[in-house]
């Protein structure tokens, strides 16, 4: 409750600032009644929160508003930050008068914003459609009987629901399979908000035709709680072929441990606390190779000192868009990409899908290929 009420506010706040910015530009462009502009505003930058209003409640499904709602999230997010720096140099200016008179002018301001905000847009939706394949060699200093090399496929952050869909997923499936991978691990928000929304439309359904030889498993996220609806995110990966682990563990075949820790988020919104990875790994035989899956990378040091060799974890998305990668750069030993201390390894996957806008600026979406070594 204080989050979305912080969120609300600090939301609100930001669309009265860029609310007022677009209008005074707009009336040096028309003369017109200034209560239908504020009228379709507000509507519009109420629509993140009324669409979910109206879904949970069941009153309507609300699909064009939750479109409208995600993208404007990101229309709010750069206006503000262009428009402040633009309210910067116009303060500067005053004092050293350095623009140019064109540059001055109210009406070239407001358009300059349009133009690099439609253009951050543009490129950041391509972006968020065109993965990657992100690949790591490593070794680790263990023997695995019967096991010389191991591929592993980690995927995470997919955010099954209104914005990735099904289309997105089966691409998705055939990208897994065209990297014929030993084992698939699914590290977490595989689905966003709404798990209902996702089983009806059928959307995880493609993930049951990944071939992987030692199986698919997953974690959950903090995404798969806020929904209200773990058990049923839990039902439809499992009836998908995907194996998920819940403070659990298994092995392939005598050689390797795979552990996946429940989320943090189940303390919050599932009112119950997660296992510590002493009381989880208590039966493991650490002289094997263990990897364990946890979606966040917040307990990497606990993960160290349990004598974990791989851990695989997304939830940052790197941010998703700039300049929020400074801000997890600042929350996150590793928010990104690979970190090794002593025998542990870490790999943080950005995600393949996002949350929220359907965009992404300053990183790209990602499938990882770990290429692990046993010697």
């Amino acid at each position: 409750m204080g989050f979305l009420l912080t969120f609300s506010i600090v939301y609100g706040l930001a669309n009265v600032y860029i609310g007022n910015r677009f209008f005074y530009w707009l009336k040096t462009l028309v003369n017109g009644p200034s209560i239908f502009y504020w009228v379709v505003f507000i509507l519009v930058a109420a629509s993140p929160i009324l669409a979910r209003i109206l879904a949970r409640t069941g009153i309507a499904k609300a699909e064009i508003l939750f479109i409208i709602g995600d993208w404007w999230l990101a229309v709010t997010y750069w206006s503000v930050l262009l428009w402040f720096i633009l309210d910067i140099i116009k303060i500067v200016d005053k004092r050293l008068n350095f623009l140019p008179a064109i540059a001055k002018d109210m009406t070239n301001q407001g358009f300059i914003v349009l133009f690099i905000l439609l253009g951050m847009l543009a490129y950041g939706a391509w972006n968020a459609l065109n993965p990657v394949i992100t690949r790591y060699d490593m070794s680790i200093n263990k023997k695995a009987e019967g096991i010389d090399n191991l591929k592993i496929v980690l995927v995470s952050d997919i955010h099954m629901g209104r914005v990735v869909g099904i289309d997105r997923v089966e691409r998705l499936a055939e990208s897994l399979n065209d990297l014929n991978p030993d084992i698939v691990l699914y590290a977490g928000d595989q689905i966003d908000d709404d798990a209902t929304y996702v089983a009806s439309n059928k959307i995880a359904e493609p993930l049951r035709n990944v071939k992987a030889r030692f199986g698919s498993y997953a974690v959950l996220g903090n995404h798969e709680y806020i929904s209200g609806q773990p058990a049923l995110a839990v039902s439809l990966l499992k009836n998908n072929g995907i194996t998920v682990l819940q403070d659990q563990w298994t092995t392939i075949g005598d050689a390797v441990y795979i552990v996946g820790r429940d989320d943090l988020s189940a303390v919050r919104y599932a009112a119950r606390g997660t296992g510590s990875l002493v009381d989880i790994m208590k039966d493991i035989d650490k002289k094997k190779i263990i990897i364990l899956m946890d979606h966040q990378p917040s307990r990497i040091n606990e993960a160290a000192q349990q004598g974990v060799d791989l851990q695989v974890s997304g939830h940052t998305h790197n941010g998703q868009f700039f300049p929020n990668n400074l801000i997890t750069k600042r929350i996150y030993e590793q928010d990104w990409g690979y970190l090794k201390k002593d025998s542990y390894q870490l790999i943080v996957s950005c995600g393949y899908g996002t949350w929220g806008p359907p965009i992404r600026l300053g990183n790209r979406p990602e499938i990882v290929e770990i290429n692990i070594k046993f010697e």
